[in-house]
C-alpha cells in the first residue's frame, strides 16, 4: 500500500474501515486463496482480520488425511476442545476419533505412519473447503500435499499439533501458483490451436477442447512445475527427491523413473493394487478428486445441462490417460456415455464428493 492510501486509511472512522474489511472479506468468500495472500496485505489492520476470519471459516474446515496404504484414510480435524490461544500462539491441534481406525490399523500404526512423514514421503495431504469452495460443486475443493509446518504428534498417534498460519500460507501460495501457471498454459494451447487452424469456432466447443488439454496435459503439468519449483526452495543442492513422482503414477507425472528394485516378496496374483502397500501420490488424488471444470472461465454462468456434459467428458479423458487407452477416442466416448447414465441425478453427480479410490 502506498504512503498516500495509508494515509488516507488511518483517517477513516473504525466502523467504516470494519464494514470496508468485512465487504471485502465477504466479496471473495469463495476464494480462500485470494483472501489470504492479497486481501490479507492490504493494512496490518486488514491482516488480523483476515487471520480471524480464517481461525473461524477456514481451519474448521481443513481437513488433512492421512494414507496407510491403497485402503485405509484417516481424518484429521479441528479439536473440539479449541481455544482462542490458538489464533495468538499460531498453534493448532488436530485429531482424528479412534473409532474411526480400521480393525487392520491401531494407534500405533497411526504412529509410525507420521513417524516416517518427511519432505520426501509425504503419507498425509491436506484439503480445504470440501462440500464449501465452489459452491459445493464436484472436485470442487482445494487439495494438496504442501507441508505441515512445525508438525508435532502425540504420542497415541491421535492428534497433531502444527502451526496453521504456515501451513495455509505453503498451501494456497501453491494455489495461487499453480492458478497462474494454468491460465498461461491453457492461453498457449488456444494460440497454437489457432495457429494450426484448429481451434474451434463455437464456445461450447471451445469449452469441450480445454477440457481435454486440461485433462491430458495442465492438470499434472503445472503440479510437476510447482513441485519442482518447491524441490529447489527446500534443497537447492538438489539431493532431496520427490516422493510424489512414484511409478503409480507415472501415467500422470510423466517424469523419468530408475527401474524399480526387484520385488522382496510375491506379489498376489489378482492385481497390482492388492500387492501395493504405498498410499497415493498428490497426482493421484488430484486426478480422481479435483475437477477440471472448474477451471473453466465464467463455469458459473453454464447451464446444468452442460455442466452436466463437461464433467462427463473430463470423466472419459480420465478413464482414457488412467487405463491405458491412448488414441482409443472411442473408449473415452463410452466412458463419457457411461458416467452420463449411471444411476445417480443431476444434482448427486454435479455435488458429491470423490475421495481417491485405486479401483477407480
Amino acid at each position: 500500500m502506498g504512503p498516500a492510501i495509508a494515509e488516507f486509511w488511518a483517517k477513516l472512522p473504525l466502523e467504516l474501515i470494519e464494514r470496508i474489511l468485512d465487504l471485502l472479506v465477504d466479496d471473495y468468500g469463495q476464494d480462500p486463496a485470494y483472501q489470504w495472500t492479497t486481501l490479507r496485505y492490504i493494512a496490518r489492520r486488514q491482516m488480523r482480520h483476515i487471520e480471524r476470519h480464517f481461525w473461524h471459516q477456514w481451519v474448521p474446515n481443513l481437513t488433512i488425511t492421512l494414507y496407510s496404504g491403497p485402503r485405509c484414510q484417516v481424518d484429521y480435524k479441528l479439536s473440539s476442545h479449541i481455544n482462542e490461544d490458538g489464533f495468538e500462539t499460531g498453534r493448532v491441534i488436530f485429531q482424528t476419533p479412534g473409532t474411526s481406525l480400521s480393525n487392520s490399523l491401531n494407534k500405533g500404526d497411526i504412529r509410525a505412519l507420521w513417524d516416517h512423514y518427511s519432505f520426501e514421503n509425504r503419507v498425509a495431504h491436506l484439503r480445504l473447503g470440501e462440500g464449501l469452495l465452489n459452491h459445493g460443486m464436484t472436485g470442487g475443493y482445494i487439495v494438496n500435499d504442501t507441508d505441515i509446518v512445525d508438525l508435532k504428534i502425540e504420542d497415541d498417534g491421535l492428534g497433531i499439533l502444527f502451526d496453521w498460519r504456515q501451513t495455509f500460507d505453503a498451501l494456497l501460495r501453491e494455489e495461487v501458483m499453480m492458478r497462474r501457471l494454468q491460465t498461461e498454459m491453457a492461453l498457449d494451447r488456444k494460440k497454437q490451436l489457432e495457429a494450426e487452424r484448429r481451434w474451434p469456432p463455437f464456445p461450447r466447443i471451445q469449452r469441450l477442447a480445454l477440457v481435454k488439454h486440461f485433462v491430458l496435459d495442465i492438470q499434472m503439468a503445472k503440479r510437476v512445475m510447482v513441485q519442482k519449483h518447491r524441490l529447489k526452495r527446500h534443497d537447492p543442492s538438489g539431493q532431496a527427491k520427490l516422493g510424489c513422482f512414484t511409478h503409480e503414477s507415472r501415467h500422470l507425472h510423466k517424469q523419468p523413473l530408475p527401474p524399480l528394485p526387484p520385488a522382496s516378496e510375491l506379489r498376489r496374483a489378482c492385481c497390482s493394487i492388492c500387492s501395493r502397500h504405498t498410499g497415493p501420490s498428490i497426482f493421484e488424488v488430484v486426478s480422481c478428486e479435483e475437477s477440471v471444470v472448474l477451471s473453466l472461465e465464467d463455469w458459473q454462468r453454464l447451464s446444468k445441462e452442460e455442466l452436466l456434459d463437461l464433467y462427463a467428458e473430463a470423466y472419459g479423458w480420465n478413464c482414457y490417460r488412467r487405463l491405458g487407452q491412448e488414441n482409443n477416442v472411442e473408449w473415452q466416448q463410452t466412458s463419457k456415455s457411461d458416467w452420463l447414465t449411471v444411476c445417480s441425478s443431476s444434482t448427486e453427480k454435479l455435488h458429491s464428493a470423490h475421495r481417491w479410490n485405486p479401483w477407480f
